[in-house]
């Protein structure tokens, strides 16, 4: 088990304790501090798990590289330092690997509640999160490292998190998930939860999809062949609708009737939303349903301002281009 972690002194003793407890036995547990300024070392030195302490903060790719090197199983299994899992699902991922021995990956969801309740935001992030997830279960093309193993001849074959891809927001977890699904299957299983803190500040969660699209942009225009848009927690569909709806609001200025048409695109919205909005209504009630939509619309004009933003920097920027177009070295 790898856990990279980097000021996180709230939930680090609960995720590494869930690793602790798991129902499969012979578990290895690294806990990699990136360069945290609070109380997290400390904290993890009182826990049975292996510490390996960064003097500089590099970024979760490159700390979870550390994290391998550090490792003796044959599983890398990754989990947030955000993230407690169920107790069950290291036991559900490695006879996943046993039954599946050419798996590359096996990725798992994040559970339908919040590892600590911090209000509606993060309800509504780990709602929508939990149900997007669970309609795209079985064989995958992207996955993400919150709860997600990895046998090591996968990483002896293709290398670990590229290095060059530094920064909050590189997408470099994604980048790795795709060069995994382009050379072995990979699956996405509910067996295996993952209970999230998630951001519960607006401006966090804007900022955060914002630069997250950004570089996004790059990943899907090389890996046009498996599509991970198509597997994105907020759809293409969905995006731009609410950029559409926001940008022909002015038509309303001009005439009364051609209100009709931002009026339309807000009714997409919502049309392409309505099975989640249910989901919804049917785990939390009622009083989710208004800030879902409202949160909802406004993540959709963040990704959108940072796709056409990352749009125009791939176009632009050759450097930036070639950070995703290279092939990537082992560490």
């Amino acid at each position: 088990m790898i856990i990279p972690c980097h000021n996180s002194a709230k939930t680090i003793a609960l995720s590494v304790g869930s690793a602790l407890t798991q129902t499969y036995e012979s578990i290895e547990v690294v806990v990699v501090d990136d360069a945290s300024t609070d109380e997290t070392p400390h904290i993890v030195r009182g826990l049975d798990c292996t510490l390996v302490e960064l003097t500089t903060n590099v970024g979760a790719g490159p700390a979870r590289n550390r994290g391998i090197e550090a490792s003796n199983g044959e599983i890398f299994f990754f989990l947030d330092s955000d993230v407690a899992l169920a107790p069950d699902a290291v036991a559900n991922a490695v006879q996943i690997f046993q039954e599946h021995p050419s798996y590359g990956a096996v990725w798992g969801v994040y559970g339908n509640r919040p590892l600590v309740d911090d209000g509606v935001v993060e309800w509504v992030q780990v709602l929508y999160g939990h149900y997007r997830a669970t309609r795209k279960l079985g064989p995958a093309r992207t996955g993400h490292f919150a709860s997600g193993a990895v046998p090591r001849w996968v990483v002896d074959n293709i290398g670990a998190f590229d290095e060059r891809l530094l920064g909050q927001y590189a997408n470099e977890d994604h980048e790795f998930s795709l060069r995994i699904a382009e050379h072995y299957p990979v699956t996405r299983t509910l067996s295996v939860i993952g209970y999230h803190d998630d951001d519960d500040r607006l401006s966090s969660v804007l900022r955060k999809l914002y630069k997250r699209a950004i570089s996004l942009v790059p990943l899907v225009l090389k890996q046009r062949d498996l599509k991970p848009e198509r597997e994105a927690t907020h759809r293409p569909a969905e995006v731009a609708a609410a950029f559409l709806a926001t940008v022909t609001l002015p038509l309303a200025l001009l005439s009364p009737y051609l209100a009709a048409v931002p009026a339309a695109l807000l009714a997409w919205f919502i049309a392409v939303n309505l099975p989640m909005l249910r989901y919804v209504r049917r785990t939390a009630g009622w009083r989710m349903i208004p800030p879902s939509v409202l949160l909802t619309f406004a993540y959709g004009l963040a990704i959108s301002a940072g796709a056409l933003s990352g749009g125009l920097r791939y176009l632009l920027d050759a450097r930036f281009r070639r950070r995703y177009q290279t092939p990537a070295g082992a560490h």
